[in-house]
């Protein structure tokens, strides 16, 4: 009994072994790069997650990388409203240890495609923030966006927005989770 359960115990960890894959893991500040360690993953795929992210004349270039969520690869979203802006890509690959790319920070499509929103941006409230302005929508951001809430910036400085402008629909479907060391702390309204 005793070596059965001995050759049981070996089998086990010969099989979590097999099946068991790591990624490179890390995230970055302000970076496209980062110092990677490794982590484990019940699953086979791994993904780099890359982001611009524009707010109140702070640019942060941000990368994340470690386990797959399998609902975001290939994903890219963007958003813009008066003086912000929000790029993200995703890249997942299959295996042990592929996250080992180096991309760059996402690229802004400047091509108009027809479609024109509101545009404001009023930091330091939470009430509607109100313009004459437009803003012809470029890229894949088809759709317009009115946004109010709370978030957390990549230093710890917790801070209200309010504001109007162009989003895609991947953007909008993530609700920003996607965000790198950018946090949302409340939200009022999320309109696309």
């Amino acid at each position: 009994m005793k070596n059965l359960v001995i050759l049981l115990c070996v089998i086990s960890a010969i099989v979590i072994s097999v099946f068991s894959y790591k990624c490179h893991s890390c995230w970055s500040r302000n970076s496209t790069t980062c110092d990677v360690s490794e982590t484990e993953c019940l699953g086979d795929r791994c993904m780099t997650v890359c982001q611009y992210f524009k707010l109140d004349g702070y640019e942060f270039k941000s990368m994340l990388k470690g386990c797959a969520n399998e609902t975001m690869c290939g994903m890219n979203g963007s958003a813009t409203a008066e003086n912000t802006k929000f790029l993200f890509e995703s890249h997942c690959c299959n295996g042990h240890l592929c996250n080992n790319q180096t991309y760059q920070s996402p690229e802004d499509n400047l091509t108009t495609n027809g479609v024109k929103c509101p545009l404001s941006m009023c930091p330091g409230t939470l009430e509607e923030c109100k313009s004459e302005k437009e803003v012809n929508c470029t890229g894949s951001m088809d759709r317009c966006l009115d946004y109010r809430g709370t978030a957390r910036d990549p230093y710890g400085k917790e801070r209200k927005y309010s504001g109007k402008g162009c989003t895609n629909s991947v953007a909008c479907e993530y609700n920003f989770a996607s965000q790198i060391l950018t946090e949302e702390t409340h939200r009022v309204l999320l309109k696309c």
